[in-house]
C-alpha cells in the first residue's frame, strides 16, 4: 500500500525470491488504502486536506480534525482524544493476535523475522489512521478500489498471513470502538466501527478475487 510501500519494498528484497522484484516495487507504489481524497461528495478543501495527510502517512492534526468535523457535524474533541490512543490501541490488537497465534512471530512463522511483524503492526496503524479520517468526515467507505486490488496482490506475493492480519484488525476495531465510546457524548462509534469493518471486508474481497484469478490463470496454463 502506498501507506507503507517502503516497508513492503524492503520485505520484497529480503524475503521474496520467486516474485519479480520490479513487480513488487510497482505494487508497492500503486497499493493504496485511502480513497477519501477522490470522494466527490466531499468539498475540495477537505479532499486536499486528506490527500496531504495520507501522502505524509500521518494522523490528522487537531486543527484538521476540527475542520473535518465542522463540515460533518461531529464533535471533534473525543476524536482528537482517540487519536492520542492510536499506538496503545495497535499494541492491544497485537497482544490479542499474539496471544491467540504466538507461532506467527516464532522461527518459521509468517511474521518472522521481526521486520515482517513490524510491517504488520504498521499496517494496523495505517488502517486505524484512515478509519479516523473517515470518522471525522462521517464516511465509512474509506478505501480506494484499485489500490486495494494492488494491495491484495502484494500481500499474496509477500506471503502476508492475511487471516492473522484480519484477526488483528477485528480486535483493533473492538478496542477502538470501546475506547471511543468512553470519551464522552458526541461520538460516532458506528462510523468508526463500520470503517474498520469495511477495510477488513475489502481485504477479504480483494484477496478472494486475486486468489480466484490466480487459479483461473493456472488452469489456463494447464490446458
Amino acid at each position: 500500500m502506498s501507506d507503507s510501500s517502503q516497508d513492503f519494498e524492503k520485505q520484497g528484497r529480503s524475503s521474496v525470491s520467486s516474485a519479480s522484484a520490479e513487480r513488487i516495487k510497482q505494487l508497492a507504489r500503486e497499493s493504496k488504502v485511502c480513497g477519501l481524497s477522490g470522494d466527490p461528495s466531499l468539498p475540495e478543501n477537505l479532499r486536499d486536506l486528506i490527500r496531504e495527510a495520507d501522502q505524509s502517512k500521518r494522523l490528522l492534526s487537531d486543527e484538521e480534525i476540527q475542520e473535518c468535523c465542522d463540515w460533518s457535524g461531529l464533535e471533534a474533541a473525543p476524536l482528537t482524544a482517540l487519536q492520542r490512543q492510536v499506538s496503545d490501541l495497535v499494541d492491544q490488537a497485537r497482544a490479542d493476535l499474539l496471544s491467540e497465534q504466538p507461532q506467527l512471530v516464532q522461527p518459521g512463522g509468517k511474521l518472522y523475522p521481526k521486520d515482517r511483524a513490524d510491517a504488520c503492526w504498521r499496517d494496523c496503524f495505517h488502517f486505524l489512521r484512515v478509519s479516523i479520517y473517515g470518522t471525522a468526515l462521517r464516511k465509512s467507505a474509506v478505501t480506494d478500489s484499485d489500490g486495494m486490488q494492488c494491495l491484495a496482490e502484494l500481500y499474496a506475493l509477500l506471503d502476508v498471513p492475511v487471516p492473522g492480519l484480519l484477526l488483528a484488525l477485528d480486535r483493533l476495531r473492538l478496542h477502538s470502538v470501546d475506547s471511543y465510546s468512553r470519551l464522552g457524548e458526541g461520538v460516532d462509534t458506528k462510523t468508526l466501527g463500520d470503517a474498520l469493518s469495511h477495510l477488513g471486508n475489502m481485504i477479504r474481497k480483494e484477496m478472494k478475487r486475486h486468489d480466484g484469478s490466480q487459479r483461473e490463470s493456472s488452469e489456463a496454463d494447464i490446458k
